[in-house]
């Protein structure tokens, strides 16, 4: 059958057919797969081994990294049920609805990987940055972000009733379904504004820290990172093509580009552990990336994971506040006075560390 099938078919249609992007997948999501537990592990390692150990935000990580294996390996997967191939090469209708199965399987992953590590990155602003303004914000921000996902989960699950429609490849199974184009198209817009904001938001803070510009530079780089989720989802959304009917070889590009959005994500929210890292197993590699620093930034004390933003409330009183240290040998006393106006704020590897300048007056 499948060699009548082929002699009726021009030299070209048969060499059109034989095209696949299978590799392409396979390669691509292995990689990313590779990237995101490389980050995962790193962040785990040095949070448990170094700092005050796991946080609701790693947690929230974790959830992301298992959704997004789920994404990445169904999306290996699709490929023997014709995903990477024209559409025209899965004669059979078995095959057509595993594959419908699979993609609702993808969508549901994408939507929980991606909501749970944005979620995750607003918990670590609550964790390290004080400022009742900034920390307002980002409630608001944590409480649409939550609604967000869970509107889009529901969407999602109930694009067509009965539910099983939505992986019907006969077209005899009898319902509604909602046209999904728009609600793509709508909610793209919504999630690029939150994920700017998300991102965006803890730039102009770090800004305003004293320190060494190439420091400052440097952390505001790191923040900024982030902004690479939203490029990665404009450029997932330009590849979004509800119109054409060859859906198994169309909807690659949009399905690599989701995979490599929520791995960049996890990646990303790992990045400030890498350095800490460094310092810990490799101080000569911390001193030649520049990455070292005058202080005692090793310090478990001085890092992401401690009480950072507790010891910056201490320090943040509104007054000024004196306290007494022992006497100096050849004085009788030493009044040392701190100022709230010479407070100081420091990230340290993904962490704030607050020091306050003091002024000490010497009584003979």
């Amino acid at each position: 059958m499948a060699e009548v099938w082929e002699r009726s078919l021009s030299p070209e249609r048969i060499a059109y057919l034989a095209q696949s992007r299978i590799p392409e997948i396979i390669v691509c999501n292995t990689a990313l797969l590779v990237i995101a537990t490389a980050g995962l592990l790193v962040r785990l390692f040095v949070r448990i081994r170094y700092l005050t150990g796991i946080n609701l935000d790693d947690l929230l990580c974790v959830t992301s990294w298992i959704f997004t294996f789920v994404l990445c390996v169904t999306c290996m997967m699709m490929t023997k049920y014709g995903f990477g191939k024209h559409i025209g090469t899965v004669q059979n209708f078995g095959d057509r609805a595993m594959f419908l199965k699979l993609d609702f399987v993808t969508m549901l992953s994408y939507v929980l990987a991606l909501g749970a590590i944005k979620i995750s990155f607003c918990l670590l602003y609550l964790h390290i940055f004080p400022g009742k303004k900034f920390r307002m914000a980002c409630w608001w921000l944590l409480a649409i972000l939550v609604a967000e996902t869970i509107e889009e989960v529901l969407v999602v699950i109930f694009q067509c009733w009965p539910v099983h429609k939505a992986w019907d490849a006969t077209g005899l199974v009898e319902g509604k379904c909602v046209d999904m184009t728009l609600f793509y198209y709508a909610n793209f817009g919504i999630k690029l504004a939150t994920d700017v904001a998300l991102f965006a938001m803890p730039i102009p803070k770090v800004m305003r820290l004293k320190m060494a510009v190439g420091k400052r530079v440097g952390l505001v780089m790191m923040f900024s990172l982030g902004l690479l989720v939203c490029v990665t989802s404009i450029i997932r959304v330009t590849y979004f093509n509800p119109f054409s009917e060859d859906h198994t070889w169309v909807l690659v590009d949009a399905m690599n580009w989701s995979c490599v959005e929520v791995a960049v994500a996890i990646f990303i929210a790992c990045i400030p552990s890498f350095k800490t890292f460094i310092s810990y197993r490799s101080p000569t590699l911390q001193r030649l990336l520049g990455l070292a620093n005058g202080d005692d930034s090793a310090s478990p004390s001085n890092m992401y994971g401690t009480s950072t933003r507790q010891t910056y409330d201490k320090f943040s009183t509104g007054g000024r506040s004196s306290f007494k240290l022992k006497p100096v040998t050849g004085h009788s006393r030493a009044d040392v006075e701190a100022s709230h106006n010479g407070s100081q704020e420091r990230i340290i590897h993904a962490g704030i560390q607050v020091t306050t300048d003091v002024s000490v007056k010497e009584t003979f």
